[in-house]
């Protein structure tokens, strides 16, 4: 049966191991294992009032009770003097909770262990922070003692997310489609161009390895030895600052096929996302929503756009030519012009007055546009425009009340490049 983590994270329950120093996992008990004896093996989580613990391991907690009687006093003594996080084993007989006393919050809150035996495995000192998801902790405290929070369970969900993501993409490419996985090397020789490199001293004075950006020359030497489909789960490496799209160190999903086209590695890329996609996050569809890059910047004026947000930019060119104004005539009749706007949803209650005058004085107009609750415009532009160019504007842009509209006019690359920067 499959153990349910917290997150929504679902894993496979542990075939049991000759070698494993327990029966069963703190997570895995049910009301069908009620009257079995079982040995657990875990982190005290806490203690109440030397009457019972909560142990817990990667799959979850169960509740230990701890026994009162004189001919367990030992073990008694062993549980109560040792200190939260201590790692213990436990033997007793699995039970149901008395009525009433069942924590529906807990996978295993049916049942609970009355121990027999106890041993600690290895007792905890003072730690520097607790093990508990909402104790905040300063980034640097989390960093310098990594190891303990490792024992959260958003880092123990996301590791073990991250497994059987990588799990799945390996089940899908070799199996389903014949791909062979291989190592290349990790000391190689300099390749300029690119990012920098990392380089790594050898034994030889004045020469030194380079840690590769990417398998990209080993893939390519790959395919002219006739291997026709490669993957690798790689670790490349470049010398970058930090930026959220550029790390020093990275794992990318390396691909390289022979005798396929662009058309083919996107269908792969898709059937590949989507069937390593985590289960519990919901399906997606495919095929993935597609743009050609001309599309992309006419619409978004950037070849990485954020399509969230959902505000295209619209060319209201034909609608600005009918307009009585001189110097936008001027700049509309040059070759290449055009006229671009960008609709702010909600401008009005999210962008206060100076971030206004911010981007106005960026883009040296005052052609900002907001839509009044009447319906009408409020913009310096409005008193040269019709009322039906002004519906012609609300209708081409889709404004609502207190949306916020910013228009440019000059040469199409620089006016779509000017509006997504303001952005």
């Amino acid at each position: 049966t499959p153990i349910i983590l917290s997150l929504s994270l679902t894993l496979l329950s542990a075939l049991p191991t000759p070698f494993a120093a327990r029966t069963n996992t703190c997570g895995e008990l049910r009301a069908a294992h009620i009257g079995q004896k079982v040995t657990l093996c875990g982190w005290i989580q806490y203690q109440r009032q030397g009457l019972f613990l909560v142990l817990r391991d990667f799959q979850g907690l169960t509740q230990i009770i701890i026994p009162q009687d004189e001919a367990h006093s030992h073990v008694r003594k062993l549980l109560c003097n040792a200190p939260v996080e201590s790692v213990v084993r436990v033997t007793g007989i699995v039970s149901s909770r008395p009525p009433g006393q069942e924590n529906l919050k807990m996978p295993t809150g049916d049942i609970e262990v009355k121990v027999e035996s106890a041993e600690v495995l290895n007792f905890c000192k003072k730690l520097p922070f607790e093990i508990k998801d909402f104790i905040k902790k300063s980034e640097a405290l989390r960093m310098q003692y990594r190891y303990l929070d490792l024992r959260s369970s958003q880092l123990q969900y996301n590791l073990r997310l991250r497994s059987q993501v990588v799990m799945r993409m390996r089940e899908y490419l070799c199996n389903h489609h014949g791909f062979v996985d291989v190592e290349t090397p990790t000391l190689f020789k300099r390749t300029p161009g690119g990012a920098k490199e990392f380089l790594v001293p050898s034994r030889e004075p004045g020469k030194f390895y380079s840690l590769p950006q990417s398998p990209q020359q080993f893939k390519q030497l790959l395919m002219i030895g006739g291997l026709d489909r490669y993957f690798q789960v790689a670790r490349c490496y470049r010398d970058e600052g930090s930026r959220p799209d550029r790390q020093p160190e990275f794992t990318q999903i390396d691909i390289e096929m022979s005798f396929v086209d662009q058309a083919g590695i996107q269908r792969l890329i898709e059937g590949l996302l989507q069937y390593s996609w985590p289960e519990e996050r919901g399906p997606i569809t495919t095929p993935f929503p597609s743009m050609t890059y001309e599309e992309a910047l006419a619409d978004y004026g950037t070849d990485k756009p954020d399509t969230r947000f959902g505000m295209k930019i619209v060319d209201i060119s034909d609608t600005l030519r009918r307009v009585d104004i001189g110097f936008v005539q001027n700049v509309l009749s040059y070759p290449h012009s055009t006229a671009k706007a960008i609709c702010i949803p909600q401008g009005v209650r999210y962008l206060k007055n100076k971030d206004l005058e911010s981007l106005k004085e960026a883009a040296k107009s005052q052609f900002n546009q907001v839509r009044q609750p009447d319906g009408s415009l409020k913009s310096l532009l409005t008193k040269f425009l019709s009322e039906e160019q002004q519906s012609e504007l609300i209708q081409a842009l889709n404004m609502q009340v207190d949306d916020v509209v910013l228009l440019a006019a000059g040469d199409h690359e620089r006016v779509v490049g000017s509006i997504s920067g303001l952005l």
